[in-house]
């Protein structure tokens, strides 16, 4: 396996730290340097004559001079062993010295088992998002009474309106939903919508979402133990700018998981909440119950025929009276003047 480059880059600055050249690593080799214990005189001076000794000691054999080679050998093997090990178990906490830095597992730390955050789960479920697009048309008196049922079926199955729009003119009408309606109910809910008016076109697409909503729960996993960690290595730690450091990372692995938390409920909202969008148009033409012709609509028709028959008698009523009236004047007058040409000679002498 190849290593992290994050690790090899963090490895190669180190190495220029302790170099003395410039690097973000430079403070962190000077303190720890500055914490070094001071060796004794005595032991300084035990090692001085080991040192002689060993100049003034009889020659080795000659294969007895790659002893230290292979030696070094079995040490660089066992470190690239350790390294590797650790890429793949932990994930190194940037910008701590390595006295501060905290455990990454349960195990490393000796907290107890039920203490250390779950692992993420395995083998779930897959996250689908569906999502569904509806068209609706009937008449344009009827676009009012079609969206009430609209928001009305949505509530029934549990559903939420995100969104709605009502349009009237003189001459057409329309009204557009945006709705939440969870998955598990959405055909229901689908079928009943479609028996609110005539379906004019019905879309529907799902989305596989299983890798996002899993990789979003393994980081906010990955956050969670962070913090863990982070916490005990701040109650590990004894100097100020150890507890400095572990503060700052304490509060932005706080605005990590607070928002990898709102990433995840959005995920999860959009796999158990279906998005269906609802637009009723009203182009002049009776509703037809999508396709089949019910009793309401029946009562919807016959209301609409008595509005209709309403209007013709209130109509005419409107144009007859004004005549009625006018023929009346009219009779009253000729029959005045025919009663008038009768009185008329009996009056002479």
């Amino acid at each position: 396996m190849r290593p992290d480059p994050t690790v090899t880059a963090e490895l190669a600055e180190l190495d220029r730290a302790l170099a003395g050249e410039d690097s973000p690593f430079t403070a962190l080799v000077a303190d720890v340097r500055a914490q070094r214990p001071q060796m004794e005189p005595a032991f300084a001076a035990r090692l001085d004559r080991m040192v002689d000794d060993a100049r003034t000691a009889p020659r080795r054999p000659r294969w007895l001079a790659w002893s230290p080679l292979a030696g070094l050998a079995a040490a660089v093997i066992v470190a690239v062993v350790l390294v590797s090990g650790n890429d793949r178990t932990s994930t190194p906490l940037r910008g701590l010295s390595p006295q501060v830095r905290a455990p990454s597992t349960a195990a490393e730390s000796g907290a107890p088992k039920s203490l250390a955050s779950p692992a993420p789960v395995t083998g779930q479920a897959r996250k689908v998002e569906r999502t569904t697009a509806l068209a609706l048309s009937t008449g344009r008196a009827d676009v009012q009474n079609v969206a009430d049922d609209v928001v009305a079926t949505t509530q029934r199955f549990g559903g939420i309106v995100d969104s709605s729009q009502t349009s009237t003119s003189d001459s057409e009408a329309s009204a557009v939903f945006a709705l939440r309606i969870p998955t598990a109910r959405l055909d229901d809910a689908i079928a009943a919508l479609s028996k609110l008016a005539h379906v004019s076109s019905l879309q529907q697409g799902s989305t596989d979402i299983t890798s996002s909503f899993v990789s979003s729960e393994a980081r906010l996993h990955d956050a969670r133990a962070e913090r863990s960690a982070l916490l005990k290595a701040l109650a590990r730690a004894t100097t100020a700018q150890a507890i400095d450091a572990i503060k700052a990372r304490l509060r932005d692995n706080r605005s990590q998981i607070a928002q990898l938390k709102g990433d995840l409920d959005a995920l999860r909202r959009r796999a158990n909440l279906a998005r269906v969008d609802v637009t009723v148009a009203g182009n002049g033409h009776a509703s037809s119950g999508g396709g089949s012709w019910t009793p309401a609509d029946a009562a919807r028709d016959a209301l609409r025929v008595l509005e209709v028959a309403a209007g013709v008698i209130l109509i005419g009523l409107a144009a007859g009276i004004p005549l009625a009236l006018l023929l009346g004047a009219a009779w009253l007058a000729a029959h005045s003047a025919r009663r008038r040409r009768r009185e008329a000679p009996a009056s002479r002498p």
